[in-house]
Order: structure tokens, then sequence, then C-alpha cells
């Protein structure tokens, strides 16, 4: 089954032809092409900018801060278990 596709306005009727022909992939082809693709888009960050360094030096720690451990999934688990569990 082809998956189906939202074109962006944007887009230029090569890339939607590039789009299409990607879709008759198989979904780990597709998988592998939206990989190249991204690690394309990533290199062509600037990503030598000290300011931009800093700023995302910054985003990774605050995503780091909001993943701190909290409550062991188990004892979540066993609450919500004991909490729903027919009589």
């Amino acid at each position: 089954m082809q998956p189906s596709i939202g074109y962006s306005e944007g887009m230029t009727g090569a890339a939607k032809k590039l789009v299409e022909e990607l879709l008759k992939l198989s979904a780990e082809e597709r998988s592998e092409a939206a990989e190249a693709l991204l690690l394309s888009l990533e290199e062509e960050q600037d990503f030598e900018d000290p300011e931009i360094a800093a700023a995302w030096a910054r985003e990774i720690e605050r995503r780091a801060e909001e993943n701190l451990p909290g409550i062991p999934a188990e004892e979540v688990f066993s609450e919500l278990r004991a909490r729903y569990q027919k009589p």
C-alpha cells in the first residue's frame, strides 16, 4: 500500500515528482532516503556560529532537565494496576 502525501504549496514540480518516485519504494528504502535527506539538512546548518552553538547547548540542557528521573515506571504501573483492577 502506497502512503498518501500532502504536498506543500512551496514544493516545485521537480520535488513533487521525486516524492512520487520515492513513495514507490519500500518502507525501509523510504526510511533510508528520509534519513539521508535529514542528514543533508543538518550538514547545511551553521553550527560554527558561537551564538547558535550556545543556544543549542542551552536547549539541550533544558530538555535534559525536563527528562530527569522521577517515579520509577514499575511503581507507577503497580499503582495503576491496583487502582483499575476489576474486583
